[in-house]
């Protein structure tokens, strides 16, 4: 029986507790699991720190370099873990995401798992190794270190449990999957259950607990997703099948994001090429955006709007400079002091009125909202960063979440 079990920077933030796990996945080998693959992440923030230092040399770091840079962090945490569980006697081996086969595509930064060739680390079981993995990297093509963005490491852990055909177990600093961030709403509801469906939605829209890409190879690949608190032996959250999850209730969750930037491009004399011009361009620089709208007035001239996290501005940044050489004409404007709320529950599906229900709440309560995307099982929309506390409240007490 094999088991992937991944450990987010929090987790591994010090010696110590490198050193606690590593005595809970040796006893684990002994009493549940014979083969366990372990994704690391890097300890605490030290990725923020490497980030840090590389704007120091500059404000736009070679992406290449930046992703040689980063993947560093995780390769120390695998090497420290592996030593741990070697020296209680038990067989580790540490591999980066290079030796482990991890095969990537796309931009820097935030490219893509392809496949992973499990060979090697096939052989590594066989020899009874607890085989620890370097999770937020992979090797492309061009035999370049890439590595895979926000939330990269869960990628990573579901990615190989699909390889290896197993469960995947993701440990962090908390019990599982809340209806809400208990940090934002004291009575948030814990959830046993999600589906992927909902799940990859909210951290799609801003829910910080799980990597939409990781829960959308667990749905692909039907692999169970285990989210727990590390070193805990209750609570979690199963995320799996929609049918085995859907129980009659119209919202799951909420998901927030904190900070985002809405840009307004105006004065565009409209036709369907300059607009499909604009969104390839944003696509090449691998900027994620929500929240679309587009109008065009009476005399032909086309205003569109997109939001993006605040966190990618050097992405949007570079959009803005490529789309301004090709319409040197359009006009800017940017919003950079709202965030997002949204609501999101498979139960939407066959339930209409749910949009009224959440736009009327936060009408009481006087907030305002602007920009409004929809799914099939959700309703996003933007309002003032300083109504974010009160909308989460007003909001998850209609829906009893």
């Amino acid at each position: 029986m094999r088991v992937v079990l991944k450990y987010g920077g929090s987790s591994v933030a010090t010696i110590e507790k490198i050193k606690a796990i590593a005595e809970y996945i040796v006893n684990l080998k002994k009493t549940k699991y014979n083969e366990i693959i372990v994704v690391a992440s890097a300890m605490g923030k030290t990725t923020n720190a490497l980030i840090a230092m590389a704007k120091e040399i500059s404000d736009s770091p070679n992406q290449r370099e930046l992703d040689s840079l980063l993947s560093t962090g995780e390769q120390q945490t695998v090497s420290l873990l592996s030593m741990a569980i070697n020296s209680l006697g038990q067989k580790a081996v540490s591999l980066t995401g290079y030796q482990a086969n991890v095969k990537t595509v796309g931009v820097h930064t935030k490219s893509k798992i392809k496949n992973i060739d499990t060979e090697k680390i096939e052989e590594y079981l066989k020899d009874n190794n607890v085989v620890i993995v370097a999770g937020f990297q992979g090797i492309n093509d061009h035999g370049d270190i890439t590595t895979l963005g926000r939330g990269g490491s869960d990628t990573s852990a579901v990615a190989l449990a699909a390889s290896l055909k197993c469960e995947c177990r993701i440990y962090t600093d908390v019990e599982g999957i809340y209806s809400v961030d208990p940090r934002l709403y004291k009575n948030a509801k814990f959830l046993d259950k999600i589906s992927y469906e909902e799940m990859m939605e909210m951290a799609n829209l801003g829910a910080g607990v799980m990597e939409t890409r990781a829960v959308e190879i667990g749905k692909k690949y039907n692999i169970p997703i285990f989210v727990g608190k590390t070193l805990s032996e209750t609570g979690g959250t199963w995320i799996m099948d929609m049918n085995d999850v859907l129980e009659d209730k119209l919202v799951t969750g909420i998901s927030i994001t904190k900070e985002i930037i809405v840009t307004t491009l105006s004065n565009i004399n409209y036709s369907s090429e300059k607009i499909a011009k604009i969104f390839t361009i944003i696509n090449e620089v691998g900027l994620n955006i929500n929240m679309i709208s587009q109008n065009v007035s009476n005399d032909n001239k086309a205003k569109i709007s997109f939001s993006c996290v605040e966190g990618e501005k050097y992405l949007l940044d570079q959009a803005i400079e490529r789309i301004k050489m090709e319409l040197p004409c359009i006009e800017l404007g940017y919003n950079d002091n709202l965030s997002m709320i949204s609501i999101v529950g498979v139960g939407m599906i066959n339930n209409s009125g749910v949009s009224g229900k959440f736009f009327s709440a936060l009408s009481r309560a006087g907030i305002n909202f602007y920009q409004v995307t929809t799914s099939e099982i959700s309703v996003s929309c933007s309002i003032e960063r300083k109504d974010i506390n009160k909308a989460v409240e007003v909001v998850a007490e209609e829906f009893n979440l």
